[in-house]
């Protein structure tokens, strides 16, 4: 069953239960009150007609007369019984019954009682027994006339309401059906669908579920966006890397193949086991800066403590100048500048970033390392003064595996050093970017 029947069912049912114990309870009250009326009609004519009875044997005359005023109502009954005769006189306008209601009466009760369709007072004086009855047909009757009054309203004020409860269903379920459909055709693979705003704003319980859905909607899109992302860049890796190690294995094992073979003699031809040192320690550098990006992106780095960044800057300076010492280099940085941040990952930084300048510049260009700390962000700038990288160049200088084209350099290398920096300067909760001859990071200064 649908949630539009259930909530229209249970509606129509409690409705229906609330009429009926209207109903009911209207027509028991009505009836009571008409009883009570009657039974107070009962008791005052009672006492009037035994003092008028009482009367009828100075003057018979008025007995008629006086007992049409005494009781108020269309239809009464009287019957009088005298202990000394034992006979049973009957005056009134009621229908009379075919026995006595005398004989049937309960005669020790004072109180008002039903007997065979009457409601009878019984009173006793002088040798008199007197009861006094109502038929209780017309108070019946008018019971019953309010209940099938009460129950064709009933039933028309239930058709209304059920129409009407049907079109405010269908109206304010509407967004449901939408919500239903948009899933649906989520699982189809539309993942660009979107349940339309509600009518009534997004404050509604369909509103605050609209809203909801399409929060999740968005975010499943960008979850599986991302996910096909790294897929792609987890298959350009591999093929990239796979590609980058097959040259330095290829190198190494022909070299050894001839070796093997005796084709070239060690000791007349040094410069083979030089080569073989040079692809091999290529390709462990390759393959240590690989572990790392793995393990970056794995798990970032965890230990956060404070690093005061120019100590760190004129270290890596100071021991590029070692590996390099006709290379002009300048560190301009405060005396201190303190981050929060894993101190080998930001050294390691600083030495890939002076390192791709040594690999693609001239010897003896010069360049710089600039520190500056602002109020909520502090930027690194290495500047060279080398030719730099134009825009599109610049827009995959952070991709694995890439390298500066021959303008920049002949300098031969992995392609990791940069994108090391991004991804560990990234893990740190900063920015990096290029600027011509300008590689730049930011990161976030401390509370």
């Amino acid at each position: 069953m649908t949630l539009r029947r259930s909530l229209l069912l249970a509606m129509i049912g409690l409705t229906a239960l609330g009429l009926l114990v209207v109903t009911g309870t209207a027509t028991v009250m009505l009836r009571a009150h008409l009883l009570d009326r009657a039974d107070d009609q009962l008791r005052a004519a009672a006492e009037v007609a035994r003092y008028r009875f009482q009367l009828e044997a100075l003057d018979p005359v008025q007995r008629p007369r006086t007992v049409r005023e005494v009781v108020s109502v269309t239809e009464f009954l009287i019957e009088i019984r005298s202990t000394e005769t034992g006979t049973v006189r009957m005056v009134g306008t009621a229908p009379v019954p075919a026995r006595p209601l005398l004989e049937r009466a309960d005669l020790g009760v004072t109180e008002p009682q039903d007997v065979d369709g009457f409601r009878a007072v019984v009173v006793h004086d002088r040798g008199m027994t007197i009861l006094v009855a109502l038929p209780v047909e017309p108070v019946n009757a008018t019971a019953r006339r309010l209940a099938a009054v009460a129950a064709v309203t009933s039933l028309a004020v239930l058709a209304v309401l059920t129409a009407f409860a049907r079109w405010v269903l269908i109206r304010r379920l509407r967004p449901l059906n939408e919500i239903a459909a948009a899933a649906t055709e989520l699982a189809d693979g539309h993942l660009d669908r979107r349940v339309p705003d509600p009518p009534h704003g997004p404050r509604t319980e369909v509103g605050r579920l609209t809203t909801a859905v399409n929060g999740m909607l968005t975010r499943i899109q960008a979850a599986l966006a991302d996910r096909e992302r790294s897929e792609q860049r987890m298959r350009d890796f591999v093929a990239d890397a796979s590609h980058e190690l097959r040259t330095p294995v290829t190198a190494i094992r022909g070299y050894l193949q001839l070796v093997r073979t005796g084709v070239v003699d060690l000791h007349a031809r040094p410069d083979v086991l030089r080569r073989l040192e040079q692809e091999a320690n290529r390709m462990s550098s390759m393959v240590t800066s690989l572990l790392y990006l793995a393990r970056l992106d794995a798990e970032p780095p965890a230990r956060h403590a404070p690093v005061d960044l120019a100590a760190l800057a004129r270290d890596a300076v100071a021991d590029a100048a070692a590996v390099e010492p006709d290379r002009p280099l300048a560190v301009a940085a405060p005396e201190h500048c303190e981050v929060v941040g894993d101190e080998d990952s930001l050294r390691r930084v600083l030495a890939n970033l002076l390192s791709n300048v040594r690999a693609h510049t001239p010897p003896g260009t010069a360049a710089r390392v600039t520190l500056t700390a602002g109020p909520e962000r502090v930027r690194l700038a290495v500047t060279d003064d080398g030719p730099g990288l134009d825009a599109d160049a610049a827009a995959h200088a952070f991709d694995r595996f890439w390298r500066a084209g021959a303008a920049r350099s002949e300098a031969d290398g992995a392609g990791l050093g940069l994108a090391i920096v991004a991804e560990v300067i990234h893990a740190h909760g900063g920015d990096v970017g290029i600027d011509g001859s300008t590689v730049w990071c930011t990161l976030p200064r401390p509370a």
